[in-house]
């Protein structure tokens, strides 16, 4: 069957009112093709649906408010006590009384609240440095090799080395701001060694060179490309920052190298469980030793849980 061709004539002649002109708008056939997509809003709808988030927050929200109420301007080891002897558990004490006859409840509260402050600074830094000489390293190839040289030289010194020279260097004051700056030296090599292979594999991706031959402006290549795969491995190294700090508190105190340098007005998780550990206390009566276990292994993994759920709700590959 032929078509009709009209001539240039009879297009004229059409009557204009019978057609709507519709200009290009692609947000509008984006949006009649496909439903509307937010990644940030993905991430959170899943991460909800976790009730093993949910329950981990609820818990780490209330031990946080917990640390932060319980034995604020009281001494861990107070000057008037109940006696000298231990006590184990009771409706008096929930938590019994410790080698000096003070209050356990109140004295791990305290611990908590100092072992999360450091934790929190280090872990802050950890991955600030991490993110930006990862991101330095990956995206500027022409530093590749004093990148690598900068990491041989300071992964060759062992840790416990490395932080002992920083404390003597700065006349041996084992305070918060010092081993804080001491970890800091080595804490951002692995992270940005991780940062750097991500950045690298994304830099060269197909869409990434189309976005950059399209115009698309470097920060929106990063924000919408880039982070989305950075993120998951951020959120990671955050949770074993928190185990890890407790243990370097815990490996520093066991040296007497601890930033806690006297347990009867100070105390940290590591410091408690060292000074219940030099004794043979705990043999006797063992919620000594079951009480900061608990603490130090419920608050670690606590951080575990929450982190690892919400790291697989931002990885790309989940989402559509």
């Amino acid at each position: 069957m032929e078509q009709k061709q009209y001539t240039i004539e009879e297009m004229k002649s059409i009557d204009n009112s019978l057609f709507k002109v519709i200009g290009a708008k692609h947000e509008e056939s984006e949006r009649i093709t496909n439903k509307p997509y937010s990644y940030w809003k993905s991430v959170f709808a899943r991460v909800f649906k976790s009730k093993t988030f949910i329950i981990s927050l609820f818990l780490l929200v209330a031990i946080i408010l917990l640390a932060f109420s319980i034995g604020i301007g009281k001494d861990p080891v107070p000057t008037e006590r109940p006696g000298i002897d231990i006590e184990a558990p009771s409706w008096q004490h929930i938590f019994g009384l410790g080698k000096f006859g003070e209050d356990l409840w109140t004295k791990m509260w305290i611990g908590t609240r100092t072992t999360l402050i450091f934790t929190f600074f280090v872990a802050s830094i950890q991955i600030l440095l991490g993110i930006l000489l990862g991101s330095i390293w990956g995206f500027f190839s022409k530093l590749d090799l004093v990148f690598i040289e900068i990491t041989r030289f300071l992964t060759l010194i062992p840790s416990l080395i490395l932080w002992l020279i920083v404390i003597f260097l700065f006349g041996g004051t084992t305070t918060i701001p010092v081993l804080i700056f001491g970890i800091s030296i080595t804490s951002w090599i692995a992270l940005a060694s991780v940062i750097r292979v991500q950045i690298m594999l994304v830099r060269n991706a197909e869409y990434n060179i189309a976005s950059r031959v399209l115009g698309t402006p470097s920060s929106k290549i990063i924000r919408k490309n880039v982070m989305p795969k950075i993120l998951p491995i951020v959120i990671q190294t955050s949770t074993f920052a928190i185990p890890s700090a407790i243990a370097i508190d815990s490996l520093l105190a066991y040296y007497n190298f601890g930033f806690v340098t006297n347990t009867l007005d100070q105390a940290s998780l590591g410091s408690i469980l060292n000074e219940l550990l030099s004794g043979s206390d705990w043999e006797v009566f063992p919620h000594l030793l079951i009480i900061p276990v608990a603490f130090v292994g419920g608050i670690s993994l606590l951080f575990f849980l929450a982190g690892k759920v919400f790291a697989d709700s931002l990885d790309p590959k989940t989402h559509r």
